[in-house]
């Protein structure tokens, strides 16, 4: 499909000063002007009267001046929302770097209905900025493009987007980047690739940042062969694969892999034969993988052959590979590798002590685990939702139903929320020990919290009340059920 004509930008003039206005302008531009630059608080006396029209002469009349001015004297110049005509003017009259700075500060005030004319009136000033030069609308309107997008704001950025490209105009890679970045911290991989799509079209060449945001976005959407196929044309592009291009598609394939790293051993292959050499983000996303399936012998490996390589392992490198031997219910090889992180002076962290404490507290070793948490405090670290977890589970463990929830309880005054999990297993605690008042008040937080129990929970909990013959616990839950704040 042939690209739209392009329109030409159009003609605009602006009325001449006479009299009063010809003078204050003149008196304000020599104050401007002075030696050394005034401060924004001598303005105070020409705001009252300092009109758009006024404003926008002033700041023709300027020309390149403008762009020595201090930012503080150019924000005091301009009322908040500034008026859309004299704004265009100055945006074209200051470089890219300035004009960014100047939008930072004014665009959180231009409201969404005032933008679409602030844009009108930016394409209707580039030639009386700039002259006959066609060209010179190019840098402000890719900076409010870039600037829009950088304040997360998508749907004025597309606005800007079309706007160029309507009049023959297209944005730097540079700034097409910050849209995809900001389309990806928004969490909306769709736009990024849509947009890619369109700079395809367009035939503006990205750059190795372009293609690797977009393999991440559409990894992001699942979509790992389409990121593969991204990474083989990067040479097709004229752009050289880099250490994270590979690591974007490394960390999809252990993610999404269903416990099949053979893809992902392939692509470190290729990397390596493509002379370029994993980094700890490589090796620590592959250990994951690995660990996450339960292949600690290979986990290892990675980690000797990091070593070999001339990559220490990290924090998080230990980290992964304790959660994977606790996970296997092996915690000596866990306070193994915990010693092996004291004696190369590794950092502990939160989720050391946590996947510790996870492993002692599986067992039942509740004060062994006290004793780490005690550690963690001394350590300076804070307790955080999963310490807490962790702890409640060796209570549930040893069938200690009241310091089980005592535990819940204190989460909830730190500041945690408890998640289903939590709950269910102080409730089958409470059933398992006949306690059944205990088990009726933590079902009633709950189901006050909006936490349905299921199926399971439910048939232990009516069954244990029909053996113990307390049957009239169960109308104190469903009263509490039918309540009308639940809904």
């Amino acid at each position: 499909m042939a690209p739209p004509r392009a329109l030409p930008l159009p003609h605009f003039t602006l009325p001449p000063l006479a009299g009063e206005d010809h003078l204050f302008v003149a008196a304000l531009r020599s104050h401007i002007s002075a030696s050394p630059t005034p401060a924004a608080a001598s303005l105070s006396r020409f705001l009252p009267g300092l009109t758009p029209l006024r404003l926008t002469h002033l700041i023709l009349l300027l020309g390149p001046l403008a762009q020595g001015i201090p930012h503080g004297l150019l924000a005091a110049l301009l009322p908040s929302p500034p008026p859309p005509l004299p704004l265009a003017v100055l945006l074209h009259s200051l470089q890219p770097r300035r004009c960014a700075e100047l939008l930072a500060s004014v665009l959180p005030s231009v409201t969404p209905h005032a933008f679409p004319d602030l844009l009108h009136h930016v394409l209707l000033t580039a030639r009386l900025a700039a002259g006959a030069q066609r060209a010179a609308a190019v840098p402000a309107l890719d900076v409010l493009f870039s600037s829009c997008a950088r304040d997360k704001k998508l749907s004025r950025a597309t606005l800007a987007y079309r706007a160029m490209r309507a009049h023959g105009m297209l944005p730097t890679v540079v700034s097409c980047n910050v849209f995809i970045s900001a389309a990806l911290r928004l969490r909306r991989p769709e736009i990024a690739v849509s947009f890619f799509r369109e700079m395809r079209r367009c035939r503006m060449s990205p750059n190795a940042y372009t293609a690797n945001m977009v393999m991440r976005a559409h990894c992001a959407l699942g979509q790992v062969a389409e990121a593969a196929h991204v990474l083989d044309e990067m040479s097709d592009w004229g752009i050289s694969r880099t250490v994270a291009s590979f690591n974007t598609l490394i960390a999809a394939y252990c993610r999404d892999g269903g416990g099949i790293m053979e893809p992902a051993l392939r692509l470190k292959k290729r990397m390596e034969q493509e002379g370029l050499m994993p980094n700890e983000v490589t090796y620590n996303t592959m250990v994951h993988g690995l660990c996450k399936i339960g292949n600690m012998w290979r986990a290892n490996r990675l980690v000797a052959e990091m070593r070999a390589n001339g990559v220490p392992p990290n924090t998080v490198t230990f980290n992964m590979l304790i959660h994977g031997y606790v996970r296997l219910g092996d915690n000596e090889a866990a306070s193994r590798v915990h010693e092996e992180m004291m004696s190369a002076r590794v950092g502990f962290d939160v989720v050391t002590y946590n996947a510790l404490i996870l492993g002692l507290c599986n067992e039942g070793k509740v004060k062994k685990a006290g004793r780490l948490v005690q550690e963690l405090c001394r350590a300076k670290l804070e307790p955080n939702a999963s310490t807490f977890m962790s702890l409640i589970v060796g209570q549930c463990k040893r069938q200690n139903s009241e310091k089980a929830l005592d535990l819940l309880n204190a989460m909830k005054k730190s500041g945690f929320h408890p998640n289903y999990d939590g709950y269910k297993m102080v409730v089958s605690t409470f059933c398992k020990n006949k306690d059944f008042e205990g088990a009726l008040d933590v079902l009633r937080d709950m189901l006050v919290r909006c936490m349905a129990p299921d199926k399971d929970l439910l048939h232990e909990f009516f069954e244990g009340l029909s053996e113990a013959k307390k049957l009239h616990l169960a109308e104190d839950l469903r009263s509490v059920a039918n309540a009308p704040s639940l809904f």
